[in-house]
């Protein structure tokens, strides 16, 4: 009778951990389910964040400016976002809108705004080490929309999991990159590390983030560095302030607010 015993639950205990480990292998998830993950992270129903922008050249020279961003997902699903620089002096009032996929960009010396055309996107936003698109990426409508995402790695870091995933580019999405390389923390779903690969298959830039905090409940980046490996260049961004719960009025996601003051 004890051996009948035992004997069933030694077929018992191997039934359990063949079908646990059955059941890590379906729970594992998908680059697809990782990039969404981290797009949500990245995204908020309502962020107000101000910045201090710093621009090294491959001299060593180097520039700083503080900008202000809005940023608000509306009831309708679109993806809106306000950048305004508010110093130095010669750039204030300088303002970048994004809603979807449309771009539109004002300064205070022409005096009007100009809509970026797609071709444009590409280009360096406001002499720094990031485009038009990689903005747009990083603050507003994330990576999953452009990109197919493969699993290339995964392996458990000090604070959780760690995944290393590549981009493709899905078809039609007009982006500049052939790929992208990303290392995400599964713990907190950000970006640890970006690497973005040019059309000529070429290593063009690298995005660090770090000083990961949890600000009013949602895990935020509160530094940023892109460099440009080939130019030598790069571009920091540091959170001096950040906020989730104000209310952001619609109105100043439109072409009129941005011709207004600070």
């Amino acid at each position: 009778m004890f051996k009948k015993l035992t004997g069933g639950l030694l077929v018992l205990s191997f039934l359990v951990l063949f079908l646990g480990m059955g059941a890590v292998e379906v729970l594992a998830l998908t680059g697809e389910e990782i990039l969404g993950n981290l797009d949500e992270t990245m995204k908020a129903d309502n962020k107000i964040m101000e910045q201090e922008m710093i621009l090294y050249t491959g001299s060593g020279s180097e520039r700083n400016r503080e900008v202000r961003v809005w940023n608000k997902i509306g009831e309708d699903g679109s993806e809106k976002m306000l950048l305004k620089f508010t110093a130095p002096a010669n750039i204030a009032g300088t303002s970048f809108l994004i809603v979807d996929d449309d771009m539109w960009l004002y300064m205070p010396a022409l005096g009007k705004v100009r809509r970026i055309a797609g071709s444009a996107k590409q280009g360096n936003f406001m002499g720094s080490d990031l485009t038009y698109e990689d903005m747009e990426a990083l603050g507003s409508t994330g990576f999953k929309n452009d990109y197919i995402a493969k699993v290339t790695a995964e392996e458990e870091g000090n604070n959780g999991r760690v995944y290393q995933l590549e981009l493709i580019p899905r078809e039609g999405a007009g982006v500049a990159y052939s790929m992208l390389e990303l290392i995400v923390d599964g713990s907190k779903w950000l970006p640890l590390e970006i690497k973005y690969y040019n059309q000529s298959g070429e290593l063009e830039k690298v995005l660090t983030t770090s000083g990961h905090e949890k600000i009013e409940g949602r895990w935020t980046a509160t530094r940023m560095e892109m460099e440009n490996v080939i130019e030598g260049s790069r571009t920091v961004l540091k959170v001096k302030k950040v906020s989730f719960n104000e209310e952001i009025d619609n109105h100043i996601f439109t072409t009129r607010y941005l011709e207004r003051g600070l």
